[in-house]
């Protein structure tokens, strides 16, 4: 810091005793803020050196034993408000209160699955009867020991959670009719295509 001002104050009288141009002053002020950064640069790389030195000397160990934080959480299962509007309607709603259930994604697909359950999904490239396993599990509801029902939310996934299931057959969707048209162009065209689906059942839920 002392360098620099002693720089700028040098500037300033040659400023004064040499009467010269704007360029020249911005010159001899562009030089000055140069040294100071320089001096700044040159006192921080020794200051670092110095560091790194006092670390070799003292030869401190950094303790690296350190455990991962878990990729989900979780929390009971929480009430909702009531909701007087629908109270007449509740009971003839499908409720997953009770259920043991899980989210699992699969080609951008999420699907809520209940173990037993058979379900429809895009084409899976395996074997009809062959095991397969689902590793991206979104979120888990479970029951525990205590009977209470515990749910699992990943962030984004659940590590170590997966859906073991079996490929049961694959088939066809039913006729997708595309239309297109260009107005003022003379321009129709129609097909019907039909989207590869495989059915699979759930094994288990882990």
């Amino acid at each position: 810091r002392s360098s620099c001002t002693m720089n700028s104050t040098a500037v300033a009288a040659m400023a004064s005793r040499r009467p010269r141009g704007r360029s020249y002053v911005k010159s001899a002020a562009l030089a000055a803020s140069a040294a100071c950064c320089v001096a700044v640069l040159f006192s921080s790389s020794f200051s670092s050196s110095a560091t790194f030195a006092g670390l070799q000397q003292g030869a401190t160990r950094v303790d690296t034993s350190t455990t991962a934080a878990r990729a989900y959480t979780s929390a009971p299962v929480a009430t909702p408000p009531e909701d007087l509007m629908t109270i007449k309607q509740r009971h003839l709603t499908p409720s997953a209160e009770h259920l043991e259930y899980a989210v699992v994604e699969y080609s951008g697909r999420q699907h809520m699955v209940t173990e037993g359950g058979m379900y429809e999904t895009y084409f899976i490239r395996a074997v009809p009867g062959s095991k397969v396993r689902l590793n991206r599990v979104l979120l888990m509801k479970q029951k525990g020991s205590d009977g209470q029902f515990e749910v699992s939310i990943g962030q984004p996934l659940i590590d170590g959670a997966y859906v073991e299931i079996t490929i049961l057959e694959h088939l066809k969707s039913e006729d997708q009719t595309i239309f297109k048209h260009k107005k003022k162009k003379h321009y129709m065209k129609r097909w019907i295509v039909n989207q590869k689906l495989t059915r699979f059942r759930i094994d288990r839920i882990v």
